[in-house]
């Protein structure tokens, strides 16, 4: 195994893939953007707390900012294409508001496709190097039961998975105890 000490951004800083990519969908007035975020997690059951990482380059960064509300939607492997396409265009450039969505109880942008959606209340905004960490409270929840197990988890397979470099994927084998 080689090792070497980095002196600044990591040549490669894919280690950690695959990830799934939570599409983050926000409102401000009558612009609707998507931009997907393979850097989330949740972060708290009580309160229920999720966060995502944005860099402030991202035409996004700036409408959560000000809108203060979003979205978080996870999608089958089906949907790749529509993912890889919000995540390689600007909403500065392009309409996102034209891809299939509705809107949730807060009147935040879901992605139509989703098996599951969460709506979020911005708590808090923290710089983690050229990232800014957005931590939002659940407000709401969207399943679609039929493509979920009886514990509330994506079906075996079925999740988009993102290895970097605009390469997608789904899991390959079922979940296991060892």
């Amino acid at each position: 195994m080689r090792s070497y000490l980095p002196q600044g951004p990591l040549p490669a800083f894919y280690h950690y893939s695959p990830g799934v990519p939570a599409v983050v969908g926000v409102r401000l007035e009558q612009k609707v953007n998507f931009c997907p975020a393979v850097w989330n997690t949740g972060l708290s059951a009580d309160p229920p707390l999720f966060g995502v990482s944005i860099s402030p380059k991202r035409f996004t960064h700036g409408l959560l900012l000000k809108a203060r509300r979003f979205s978080a939607s996870f999608h089958p492997h089906a949907q790749g294409a529509l993912i890889h396409w919000l995540g390689s265009r600007s909403g500065r450039e392009v309409d996102k508001g034209q891809t299939p969505h509705f809107l949730g109880h807060f009147g935040v942008p879901i992605l139509e496709g989703a098996y599951a959606a969460y709506e979020l209340e911005l708590v808090e905004v923290r710089p983690f190097g050229d990232h800014d960490l957005f931590v939002g409270r659940v407000v709401a929840v969207w399943e679609e039961e039929g493509l979920l197990d009886e514990k509330g988890r994506p079906l075996p397979g079925l999740s988009l998975l993102y290895y970097g470099k605009g390469l997608y994927g789904r899991p390959a084998e079922e979940a296991f105890t060892p």
